[in-house]
């Protein structure tokens, strides 16, 4: 069984990397990859302390989950096997923490603005701390304080926080869509700057986006050469479109990876190695990878 898909405290999961070395290694993982947002941390920890190096006997595969946008749609791309150092500077100049906070701050503000221009009620003077939320999240719960709103947003959109926000940065439809292509990289961008540090960069979790055609979308991805191959194997896919992405990988020469995308706590339902009980990943996707 191989894990190719988790996050720690160095982005959104809650348990360290020594904490996650170790549960991986309690599970006898094959082959293990931290991929935290926008950040390497963890690689640097382990390159750093001795001790971390210890904990885990199986492969470890360098890895990185990407947020970046592809035809006005935000989506997220898994990297894997980079120079370590190239991609850790770019990552950390990018990504720092002001600079971060500035983005979510704008972000708040366009979603705000957007909300006042499509007659969408929030409360007034709705307060932000970038510190502590996510902005999206703050819209949806003042959102569906008012049940005027209902008129705006399907059943599931309204329901549902995680379909609301995905609708958000994807579905150029719905009433609270926002482009991100003004403070986000393009997968264009990270095709080319994985590839230059010897990387290869992989589409995550396909189903999670709120399209309206996957496979379409993923065309025009693989029509322009712009990644290696796509996760496969994801704890929300079911056996059906796990099926599809696997003869569409086939078919197109594409390589396949998969994960639980486990974030420790949070989500605890969903599990290291096995995602929601539904995931054992088998090591023979690696052997065209070519590590």
């Amino acid at each position: 069984m191989i894990d190719l898909h988790s996050h720690t405290i160095n982005s959104d999961g809650t348990w360290s990397t020594e904490e996650l070395l170790s549960k991986a290694q309690n599970l006898n993982l094959e082959v293990f990859s931290i991929t935290d947002h926008d950040t390497v941390k963890a690689y640097s920890e382990i390159e750093k302390n001795e001790n971390l190096q210890k904990i885990y006997k199986g492969q470890l595969i360098k890895g990185v989950e990407l947020n970046c946008v592809f035809d006005g749609v935000k989506i997220e791309a898994l990297a894997y096997d980079f120079d370590l150092l190239p991609v850790n500077n770019w990552l950390e100049n990018y990504y720092t923490t002001e600079k971060n906070r500035n983005r979510l701050i704008e972000e708040f503000n366009d979603l705000v603005d957007i909300c006042k221009k499509r007659k969408i009620k929030i409360e007034d003077n709705l307060q932000y701390n970038p510190d502590k939320e996510y902005p999206v999240d703050v819209i949806y719960d003042s959102v569906v304080k008012f049940d005027e709103n209902k008129k705006f947003f399907t059943k599931e959109q309204w329901e549902d926080k995680g379909i609301f926000f995905r609708s958000c940065t994807v579905d150029k439809d719905f009433p609270l869509y926002r482009d991100f292509s003004k403070q986000m990289p393009t997968l264009e961008f990270f095709s080319n700057f994985i590839h230059e540090n010897n990387g290869k960069i992989f589409l995550a979790h396909l189903y999670k986006y709120q399209l309206n055609n996957h496979l379409g979308y993923l065309n025009k991805i693989v029509e322009k050469g712009l990644i290696d191959g796509v996760e496969v194997y994801h704890s929300s896919f079911t056996d059906n479109q796990i099926g599809i992405l696997e003869e569409y990988c086939e078919n197109n020469k594409l390589l396949m990876s998969g994960g639980s995308d486990c974030h420790g706590e949070r989500k605890k339902e969903r599990k290291l190695g096995v995602g929601y009980g539904n995931l054992n990943i088998d090591k023979k996707i690696l052997e065209d990878w070519n590590i």
